[in-house]
């Protein structure tokens, strides 16, 4: 883990202090309030008095109105706008409240959108897509992530319990070991390692939503308890409720649609997507301009960045994990077969495909397969290379103790008796400290160790 974000702390240092000019071209969806005074009688005022058919009438003082819009705030002037600005960004990574907004999240509300054409236009419009959404209020949103993280707390106490009754996620990893009872009685030799991919793959997608409902849970539930104190602490919205979009998208419709692409760009978590693309706009800004207009060459080398630096990412990862793992043939590789995986599909699809088309019908980019079977296609690839490549990162995984690390502080399996069947273990989990204090003999060798 520390590995993997030092990685990443590399390379968004590089996307904000590089490959962009932050105070030019970045914005953020700020709140500005102002005072306006209400109306008054309509009546001839005389000495602060109203004339009503004759006689003196007192009128009431003008009502003061506190409203609040929506504006772009470029970078700020005064310092202490300017250092909260500058946190905003540093520790943002999807964007919900900036100009370069993921295309992956929902758009915004239409009602946000007319308050922001109102003031400057985005410098930087990397907006997200055309897709309308329908975004609920904000005491909806918390009880609907309140509900998905109880079920992912549940669902992980599910996981771990069943990982910990094999020896596989235990870090025995060659040869692999026999398939846990009942499993081994029921499953043949080649469905074990399908089961263990799916439960790696259930693991690690169960643990990423449950960390990331944290963010609506505190900003947006604390905002909305104290919402004076979050507006003397940041000028961003943080009450509003399209600022928390799911972290996965769909999976069903992306897979077939769009294949292996889909998988990973559409449903998977995006949360490096920004440094992603900005490393490679960067690269591509570097070529000729014959080569970087090329649409296919674009698209090509953008795919081609991104795997490569999640694979550099989470095999910072599994270098600094206890184990002796494997990070460039393990971790690395797996995610560059994403890529090679990636393209072989599109070549396929969009010439192996139409030249076949074309041939037995003789016309050019007017004749598809039928939909059914493009979709059959998608899934069976998009499956199969995932079986063939899963083992890299999922045998990592395991020797590097992954697994054995405690999510949760109380287990409701455990304290019901579901447990591995071990003395001591019961509802409370976290029974060693999680911080310890390590002296390996030299200065350099001595800190606290994080469990």
């Amino acid at each position: 883990m520390i590995g993997l974000v030092v990685a990443w702390w590399f390379i968004w240092s590089a996307t904000l202090l590089v490959f962009h000019d932050v105070e030019r071209e970045f914005l953020r969806v700020e709140r500005k309030g102002r005072t306006t005074v209400g109306a008054t009688s309509k009546h001839p005022i005389q000495n602060g008095y109203a004339h009503t058919n004759g006689v003196l009438k007192e009128t009431k003082p003008k009502e003061q109105q506190y409203t609040e819009s929506l504006i772009w705030q470029p970078y700020p002037r005064s310092l202490s706008k300017r250092l909260n600005w500058s946190l905003g960004l540093l520790f943002n990574m999807r964007g919900p409240e900036w100009n370069w907004r993921i295309s992956s999240m929902d758009p915004l509300p239409p009602s946000v959108k007319s308050q922001l054409k109102s003031g400057p236009p985005p410098r930087y419009p990397r907006g997200a897509s055309k897709v309308t959404a329908s975004h609920p209020g904000a005491g909806s949103r918390i009880r609907t992530v309140a509900f998905d993280c109880l079920k992912y707390y549940l669902l992980l106490d599910v996981i771990k319990v069943l990982m910990m009754h094999d020896l596989y996620f235990w870090g025995v990893t060659s040869p692999p070991p026999p398939a846990p009872f009942p499993l081994n009685q029921i499953l043949p030799h080649g469905a074990v390692y399908i089961y263990r991919v799916l439960m790696t793959a259930l693991g690690v997608y169960a643990a990423v939503s449950f960390v990331t409902f944290f963010n609506p849970l505190i900003f947006l539930g604390l905002s909305r308890l104290f919402p004076n104190a979050s507006r003397r602490v940041t000028a961003a919205p943080l009450d509003a409720s399209w600022l928390y979009s799911d972290m996965f998208g769909p999976f069903l419709v992306p897979v077939l649609d769009h294949g292996l692409a889909g998988a990973w760009g559409i449903w998977w978590h995006q949360l490096f997507r920004f440094g992603f693309t900005s490393t490679a706009h960067w690269i591509l800004s570097l070529l000729p301009n014959r080569l970087a207009n090329n649409s296919r060459f674009r698209r090509l080398v953008m795919t081609f960045v991104a795997f490569a630096l999640s694979g550099f990412i989470h095999a910072c990862g599994s270098y600094t994990q206890w184990s002796d793992t494997k990070p460039l043939s393990g971790t690395f590789l797996f995610f560059i077969l994403q890529f090679v995986g990636v393209t072989i599909q599109e070549f396929v699809s969009h010439v192996v495909v139409s030249a076949l088309l074309y041939k037995y019908t003789g016309k050019p980019g007017k004749t598809r397969l039928p939909r059914w079977l493009r979709r059959s296609a998608n899934v069976g690839f998009v499956f199969g290379w995932l079986w063939l490549t899963a083992g890299l990162i999922m045998d990592d995984f395991a020797k590097g103790g992954l697994w054995l690390t405690e999510p949760l502080p109380v287990s409701p399996l455990r304290g019901l008796g579901f447990g591995y069947g071990v003395e001591g273990e019961g509802w409370w989990c976290w029974k060693t400290p999680w911080f310890r204090y390590w002296d390996g003999g030299s200065y350099w060798e001595r800190g606290i160790r994080v469990l």
